[in-house]
């Protein structure tokens, strides 16, 4: 389901000191009542629907025998803290697309002042910015608030478990959010791009996605022996029959799908 048009602003709040973070954005219209947080992206309102805070994503908290991450409990108690400073009432501010395929609204979450609870979150490094087409309005306003609290080292970027890993170092069975690191020794693009790097994963962009990087093919071309930082969700490469399964044998078993630029960085030219 999408709604036309795509708001970006950048908002100050007159309540805020000078030298305060402007925040991303702005939530218009009615106050909703929150009934709960389930994690540290994620909020459940009165009427029962589930918001997807959209530009963040915060780390995994334990669902039944799926392991949490680290970091997951303190993320979703300072996002209760948020909320109850807020007197548990929010508004939403809402891009293209404003349902995932769980049926949970995609929006952006601000309090009655205008604080933006994906600004608040990254700040603090509470939540790594992700920007997923077409809700990527405010990608570069929350990529600077990141990188200030990466520069600070607080939260996530203190963890160990949250530096960028090794691609080397995945296997075969890894899945999930993660922020990894490696060459790329391969480049493909034809109806993708395809960038493989060393060890079990290759990343792949879609071509509805190219406008977005503002890339030429010889640009993609160029990332062959580059080190770069990725981030974004990794799953296992599935096959179905004997055939599928041994040109399956010939690809690398993990794929990330890149949708936006600011989960690409390029660490040496």
């Amino acid at each position: 389901m999408k709604i036309p048009g795509v708001f970006l602003c950048l908002y100050v709040s007159s309540w805020l000191p000078v030298n305060a973070h402007a925040e991303c954005g702005l939530g218009t219209g009615e106050l909703h009542k929150v009934m709960q947080v389930a994690d540290g992206d994620t909020l459940k309102l009165r009427d029962g629907r589930s918001v997807r805070v959209l530009g963040i994503n915060a780390p995994e908290i334990i669902h039944g025998k799926k392991p949490g991450q680290p970091l997951g409990r303190e993320s979703r108690m300072q996002v209760q803290a948020f909320i109850d400073a807020a007197n548990g009432q929010v508004r939403l501010g809402f891009e293209q697309e404003v349902r995932d395929h769980y049926g949970r609204m995609l929006a952006h979450v601000y309090d009655s002042r205008g604080r933006s609870l994906a600004a608040a979150q990254l700040r603090t490094g509470m939540a790594l910015q992700i920007a997923v087409p077409p809700n990527s309005a405010q990608m570069h306003c929350l990529v600077e608030i990141e990188n200030e609290a990466r520069q600070k080292g607080l939260g996530m970027w203190r963890n160990s478990y949250w530096r960028p890993l090794p691609t080397m170092s995945l296997h075969d069975n890894d899945a999930g959010f993660r922020l990894v690191s490696g060459r790329i020794a391969k480049v493909d693009v034809n109806s993708a791009v395809w960038l493989e790097l060393d060890g079990k994963l290759v990343a792949r962009i879609a071509k509805k996605d190219w406008p977005l990087f503002a890339y030429q093919k010889s640009d993609w071309l160029a990332l062959k022996g580059k080190t770069v930082e990725l981030r974004g969700w990794i799953s296992q490469r599935k096959s179905k029959g004997v055939q599928a399964s041994k040109r399956a044998q010939q690809f690398k078993p993990l794929v990330m799908q890149l949708r936006s630029p600011s989960s690409m960085r390029v660490i040496n030219d």
